[in-house]
């Protein structure tokens, strides 16, 4: 499940994981973000923040999650990876070989310090 909030103040979005990722949840995530990113040009930050490896509902939910990373990667500045999850800081290492944003990895209970991340200038 993905709950998510845009903090337009920061330019920053903040999506939490929690239970199994469906598509509905991306599609809505995917409508939020676009309308923003059609607004504002560009997200200053993303912020990720999971205790654990997110699950998919379905191979649907993972192509869609796959499908927004690849489609959004050029408009979002930084990524925070909020997690203590070993396999989730292991993914976002590899995505920094593979991805536009510039990705940081932050303990679970650091979001502070990752909204401060996103609030510096690159």
């Amino acid at each position: 499940m993905i709950t998510y909030k845009i903090v337009e103040e920061e330019g920053a979005v903040i999506i939490e994981l929690s239970g199994p990722i469906t598509r509905s949840d991306l599609e809505q995530l995917t409508r939020d973000v676009d309308n923003y990113i059609r607004q504002k040009g560009m997200i200053r930050g993303l912020i990720i923040h999971s205790r654990s490896f997110p699950q998919w509902h379905d191979l649907g939910a993972f192509l869609n999650d796959m499908k927004f990373v690849f489609a959004h990667q050029r408009k979002i500045q930084r990524v925070a990876s909020v997690t203590d999850s070993k396999r989730l800081m292991i993914v976002h290492v590899i995505a920094r070989y593979a991805l536009s944003p510039e990705i940081r990895h932050f303990s679970y209970g650091d979001i502070e310090a990752a909204l401060q991340w996103i609030r510096e200038r690159r």
